[in-house]
């Protein structure tokens, strides 16, 4: 990676922990986690059922917000300031640029969770904090999907308000109504769809591989069992591939868009 990339990075990095709504959000993830490590703390009998599985539902939720706040204005806001060709005269690519500022962005992302998460261990109890470690990677890499998704939404548009429209729609479509969607089949087929089928469908999106994943490892499979999820999940090679192409794709794609768009110098 280039000298420009690198301080490109650092930049991004630095600019994203000045952002006040990135502020705010992880603030509010960090006292929520914090909440949730008292009440399991508080709950000692059921402490193990209660804090990994509440944790998890926080942060499958307010996680993909905030990555997708801070990757939808990375590019569009540079064409808004009319400093994206500027950015581009510079020796260094373009695909070099999302990755730069995909990295800059993500690193304050991994920072924002690993506060929240370090509250939830640290209000949980020594006893717990083995456990929640857990989710720290797979936190991490949901987080980065999203950020990588913000980024290929920031590339495609043209004003930061659209950019921000289509954040909303992301975050409700795949948070909300995706297993809406999974269930509205099973119901319209009359349950004709294979349990692994629905499996593999909950799985191809990243929010619902990292809720059925870590809700199977932290509180069992008789839980997803409970929720009528019966089929055997991803094994970690294709966990890993389908987090790679969460991440790895929408930046390629974002790249490709940029090489066919024209930016004014």
């Amino acid at each position: 990676m280039s000298r420009v990339a690198r301080a490109l990075i650092a930049h991004e990095f630095l600019e994203r922990l000045r952002d006040r709504w990135v502020i705010v959000i992880s603030v509010l993830f960090a006292a929520l986690a914090s909440a949730v490590g008292l009440y399991g703390r508080a709950a000692e009998a059921h402490a193990s059922a209660l804090t990994g599985p509440s944790l998890v539902t926080l942060a499958s939720l307010l996680v993909p917000l905030v990555a997708l706040v801070l990757g939808h204005d990375a590019i569009v806001g540079e064409r808004e300031r009319n400093t994206l060709g500027l950015l581009f005269s510079l020796p260094v690519g373009r695909l070099e640029v999302v990755v730069a500022k995909f990295l800059g962005r993500g690193l304050a992302l991994g920072l924002a969770v690993g506060l929240g998460l370090a509250a939830a261990m640290f209000a949980a109890g020594p006893g717990q904090a083995q456990v929640l470690a857990q989710l720290i990677l797979p936190t991490l890499l949901l987080g980065l999907s999203f950020v990588s998704f913000g980024m290929l939404i920031s590339a495609v548009t043209t004003r930061q308000v659209t950019a921000a429209s289509l954040v909303v729609v992301t975050w409700f479509g795949l948070v909300f109504f995706y297993d809406l969607g999974v269930l509205a089949l099973l119901i319209a087929t009359d349950g004709a769809v294979s349990q692994q089928v629905v499996a593999g469908l909950v799985a191809a999106n990243p929010a619902g591989l990292y809720r059925i994943v870590l809700m199977d490892r932290l509180a069992g499979p008789e839980v997803l069992a409970g929720l009528g999820l019966t089929a055997q999940l991803p094994g970690a090679l294709g966990q890993a591939a389908i987090w790679a192409g969460w991440i790895v794709g929408p930046l390629l794609l974002s790249g490709a868009a940029l090489r066919a768009q024209k930016v004014a110098k």
